[in-house]
């Protein structure tokens, strides 16, 4: 059962912030104290952390009346990853996920709230975040939350690369590599015939982290095509994805990716060190 609780009050009971000007201190209250603060938010529930997080009214939590309820709320966070607070935890990131994506809170509030799922959320809010990636001003902080969250992360992304432009194309894509996001492959290997060289090299550098056999030829030919500094980010994907294939008992993959870049790189003096990188991933199979 839910406790009617005073918010305004346990906020109230946090050190003051430092002032400008003066020296400064240490502003957070005593470990035990900071603890039975963030217990009594959470025995207030739902609506306890949703009027905690409502107080938030900037990215920052700057001046005397954001430091606090920042501070707590970000506490809060913490607590509810500690084991055995799993219910706990849902409730808190589906609270403040539900303020995401409108008009209030401001932002910049959004923004903080943001960063307080990147530390606590889970695959419960990930739908929520996706639903953020075309959100001017918050969509890069939508992404980071998802990348940390990663379980539950690959779908929502999946959905938002097939309409994105530009420099959230370039983000999106280089959040499926860093997932490994496997189910990406087929839409990362059509982003390596993109006109846009960057996200054609994104797009490689994404397939070699995932490391199935079907990334082999679509990251290959990009290392055939590129030119210049181009040619040296590409080939250093070629060499990534022939060592993560090696390390995956994809050994006949890896030794095809090698060989696919020595004759690649054939013609090149300046790109020999390619060749022998290859030979040295093909020597160790």
């Amino acid at each position: 059962m839910e406790k009617q609780i005073n918010v305004a009050a346990i906020v109230d009971k946090l050190p003051d912030a430092d002032r400008p000007g003066t020296a400064s201190k240490f502003t957070g209250p005593a470990p035990d104290e900071a603890k039975k603060l963030v217990d009594s938010v959470l025995s207030g529930g739902r609506e306890a952390i949703l009027e905690l997080a409502e107080m938030i009214r900037d990215a920052n939590g700057k001046g005397e009346k954001n430091f606090k309820p920042g501070y707590l709320l970000h506490a809060v966070a913490l607590r509810v990853g500690d084991k055995g607070r799993d219910k706990e935890k849902v409730v808190f990131t589906q609270a403040l996920a539900s303020l995401l994506g409108g008009d209030n809170p401001p932002p910049g509030a959004q923004e903080y709230i943001l960063r307080e799922l990147q530390c606590a959320g889970g695959p419960e809010v990930a739908r929520t975040l996706g639903g953020l990636l075309e959100k001017p001003g918050i969509w890069e902080h939508a992404l980071s939350a998802l990348v940390a969250i990663k379980e539950g992360a690959g779908e929502p992304l999946r959905k938002a690369l097939s309409g994105a432009k530009g420099r959230r194309r370039l983000a999106i894509i280089q959040a499926l590599g860093s997932l490994r996001d496997t189910a990406s492959t087929a839409a990362l290997a059509a982003a390596t015939e993109d006109k846009d060289e960057n996200i054609r090299l994104a797009a490689s550098l994404a397939l070699a982290q995932i490391a199935t056999p079907a990334c082999v030829q679509p990251v290959v030919q990009v290392a055939v095509k590129a030119k210049s500094w181009g040619k040296i980010k590409a080939n250093k994907a070629g060499l990534l994805l022939a060592e993560n294939l090696a390390a995956s008992a994809s050994k006949d993959e890896a030794r095809e990716t090698c060989n696919l870049l020595i004759n690649a790189n054939q013609e090149d003096d300046d790109e020999s060190y390619i060749r022998e990188a290859a030979e040295r991933i093909i020597s160790g199979l």
